[in-house]
């Protein structure tokens, strides 16, 4: 752990502290003499919630909160794990995302997984104080194709990447699309879609036409997403299902009609298996499907 992490964590640790023995010093009583030796340390007792917790999110993956878990805090991580988490209110589900052996491990991810074998062995040693030694880590997988076009024009990219998301975070949107209108207008087709800085660019473009309510852009950002999301998610997951109903949305909006539900078609297919039948974003899915079916039926009556 950095020295810049231990020092945050004790200052917050020394923060709990104080706050517990002056609003609730028999909760603070309660809990340093029935937890362990180990844990009776509130910096100790913070380092173990911090790498065990859980951000919890709504069924569009925004996050609202962060909770504990137990049991499922036992599950190991791996790169391209065999089952995701997905959250109904605060309940948490485990869900398998492909067939899985008898006495297989039951994996998850712990971190995002759309990004260079670098950067997630850096986040899980910097986070969870460990080195993944997955197949996909030891094979590189993906990373040639992330990493596809000429290095001096995705590092362009890589290297504004750190003040677009300074905008993204504080919602300048207009600030934001105009830079990334730019650097995509600059590096033009010299990056293939695939490429992973150009990627997070238009994944950027997109959010800030939304917020900014240009619909016609924002769907022109989303579609060119679509394919290589596919190409970087081989298994069913709920980033991937997600976006493709977001984009299915923006072409509904538009009127696109026929190409709204080819697209909520696909997100079916992920959405069902990573969230489950019975949960609201399913339902919601199906609504939307059948509401393109019937605006298709109705363009099909008054043109005969």
């Amino acid at each position: 752990m950095s020295e810049q992490k231990k020092q945050g964590l004790s200052q917050l640790a020394s923060m709990l502290e104080l706050y517990l023995r002056q609003e609730a010093p028999d909760l603070a009583q309660e809990m340093t003499s029935s937890l362990p030796p180990s844990c009776r340390e509130p910096l100790s007792l913070i380092a173990k919630v911090t790498c065990n917790c859980f951000t919890v999110s709504d069924g569009e993956l925004q996050e609202i909160g962060v909770g504990l878990y137990p049991s499922l805090s036992l599950l190991n991580h791996d790169c391209r794990p065999n089952c995701v988490m997905v959250f109904e209110g605060t309940k948490l589900q485990l869900r398998a995302v492909r067939d899985i052996k008898p006495e297989e491990e039951l994996t998850i991810s712990y971190i995002e997984t759309l990004s260079l074998t670098e950067d997630r062995q850096r986040q899980l040693e910097e986070q969870y104080h460990f080195t993944c030694h997955c197949q996909r880590c030891d094979s590189q997988d993906k990373d040639g194709l992330m990493l596809s076009g000429e290095e001096a024009t995705w590092r362009l990219l890589k290297e504004a990447l750190p003040r677009l998301e300074e905008q993204k975070a504080e919602s300048r949107w207009e600030a934001l699309i105009k830079s990334c209108s730019h650097f995509l207008s600059t590096v033009g087709d010299d990056l293939p879609d695939e490429n992973l800085y150009k990627l997070r660019l238009t994944d950027m473009a997109l959010d800030a036409s939304v917020h900014l309510g240009h619909w016609e852009e924002a769907v022109r950002y989303g579609e060119k997403t679509l394919p290589v999301y596919r190409q970087y998610y081989p298994d069913p997951h709920p980033v991937h299902g997600v976006q493709l109903m977001r984009v299915g949305k923006l072409q509904h909006y538009l009127e696109h009609i026929a190409d709204a539900l080819d697209t909520f078609k696909q997100a079916f297919q992920i959405i069902k298996l990573t969230h489950g039948d019975d949960h609201p974003l399913t339902a919601d899915l199906l609504m939307k499907m059948e509401e393109c079916r019937s605006e298709l039926d109705q363009k099909s009556s008054s043109s005969h």
